[in-house]
């Protein structure tokens, strides 16, 4: 490279980072540039979300982890994990989920980082074990499929028994009849 050229290159730098003007905002004190397709941190509202599952199906990274004891299901958050691809939010049934623009996930307590929706599982009418499903995730399917409601409030297994003496009630007349 030419001496001249060793000279007039900053000179023509300067002359267009003048042209230009600034470029960056003072970050933390200015509020930063967030593209309206920005994906940031998800929201789950507790009022609407039924604990079906759908959403930590659909998460690939596991961030979203559904936790069943004998009486509770909760649904687990955990923004430390998440990728934000916000494919729980396409799947969520009911619109539970939601995505924000908020990406200023750091803390000191990493218990902040865990959001929780606790869910209390039903009862079965018959035989009065803990069903895997929850008041709110009945009454969803009662309003989708109001003809399923004679198995709403059974646990599967005794779905299944009335299910079967249905089945066998269509095809041989009502159990215990003689022919």
């Amino acid at each position: 490279m030419n001496p001249v050229k060793k000279i007039v290159k900053p000179l023509e730098v300067l002359v267009i980072a003048g042209k230009t003007g600034k470029v960056t905002v003072k970050y933390p004190f200015e509020e930063p540039l967030v593209s309206p397709e920005f994906r940031g941190k998800i929201e789950i509202d507790p009022a609407k979300c039924i604990g079906c599952g759908a959403c930590v199906n659909a998460c690939p990274p596991n961030a979203l982890e559904m936790i069943e004891s004998e009486d509770k299901k909760t649904l687990r958050y955990f923004v430390g994990r998440c990728i934000f691809c916000w494919r729980c939010i396409d799947v969520c049934p009911v619109g539970a989920i939601k995505g924000t623009r908020e990406f200023e996930l750091a803390t000191n307590d990493p218990m902040d980082l865990y959001d929780y929706i606790v869910h209390s599982k039903v009862v079965c009418e018959e035989c009065k074990h803990p069903s895997s499903e929850t008041a709110r995730m009945l009454k969803y399917v009662w309003e989708k499929a109001p003809i399923t409601e004679n198995y709403n409030n059974k646990c599967p297994e005794c779905r299944k028994k009335s299910f079967i003496k249905a089945v066998a009630s269509r095809r041989a007349g009502p159990i215990g009849e003689k022919a």
